[in-house]
């Protein structure tokens, strides 16, 4: 008996924990049909999440990019499971517009992608007979309940380049750059030619470059203990070089790409082997 219990309350806790998933704040942008982000409205929600029921309660605000305009609205709904829920304003309780614009009561169906990080679905207004979508990602911020901006507005136009470019949510970006494995790009020896083997790999390093705005590569250049150490700069800059136009040429921008050249002083290992000297003929890499 103890152990039906048991597992009864493993079970129970875990469907509550699920349920939970999506509470707290959201922010991003809500478009009516035909509209595009750069043309939508800012949006917040703040969840708030019976996990025993599945109960939903909260607040939305939406707010007229870079002007004054906003409203602050009280919400219901349902949690469904855990990455989808469903919501209806309750009431609009706090407001400013201009001239004869109004804001509207409205409902929706949102579901949670874990691949790109971002809640979105669609949502209705039978009071305004309009409809749309919403992208929304989990905020650092508290939704503003006054007058006052929870936010100054450049992070919607932030958002709208991001989803036209069709990156994901930037903490699931930051998740794919943190766990990102670095691996030198070996050389033959007194080459400088880049083998086709690491072309999948230096692509992906490339796109994690760019889809960070504030991101650099730093590509570093070695050698083996060949040759002159004069002889060896030049060659390890040339193997640095030859990385960068690989990486400029599928898309990055010159200017995040940062180049050392360090020729035979930084060895990974003992040049004394011919295994050795092959795993000092490389080209490292860091972000910065």
């Amino acid at each position: 008996m103890r152990l039906i219990v048991i597992i009864f309350l493993g079970i129970s806790l875990h469907l509550q924990g699920q349920l939970n998933y999506l509470k707290g704040t959201w922010q991003g942008i809500i478009t009516r049909s035909g509209q595009t982000p750069k043309q939508g409205t800012a949006i917040w929600f703040d969840f708030k999440i019976d996990p025993a029921t599945g109960d939903l309660k909260g607040d939305s605000r939406v707010e007229t990019p870079f002007t004054k305009y906003f409203a602050y609205k009280t919400i219901e709904g349902t949690v469904k499971s855990k990455r989808e829920l469903t919501f209806k304003d309750d009431f609009i309780a706090l407001d400013k517009n201009a001239g004869t614009d109004v804001w509207c009561i409205l409902g929706g169906d949102l579901e949670y992608n874990y691949s790109t990080g971002y809640l979105t679905g669609q949502w209705v207004s039978k009071e305004c007979r309009q409809g749309g979508q919403i992208i929304v990602y989990r905020s650092k911020y508290e939704l503003s309940r006054t007058d006052s901006l929870t936010l100054y507005h450049s992070w919607v136009n932030n958002l709208a380049n991001d989803i036209e470019r069709g990156w994901n949510a930037y903490y699931v970006r930051d998740e794919v750059m943190r766990n990102f494995q670095f691996v030198p790009v070996y050389f033959d020896h007194d080459k400088d030619i880049l083998k086709t083997q690491f072309d999948e790999y230096l692509t992906r390093m490339s796109e994690i470059v760019n889809s960070h705005t504030d991101l650099r590569i730093k590509i570093i250049g070695h050698t083996d203990s060949n040759g002159t150490n004069e002889y060896n700069v030049g060659l390890s800059e040339r193997r640095a070089e030859r990385v960068k136009k690989f990486l400029i040429d599928v898309g990055v921008p010159a200017d995040k790409v940062v180049i050392e050249y360090r020729g035979e002083t930084d060895p990974a290992t003992s040049n004394i082997t011919t295994e050795g000297k092959q795993l000092n003929r490389r080209v490292d890499f860091e972000f910065i």
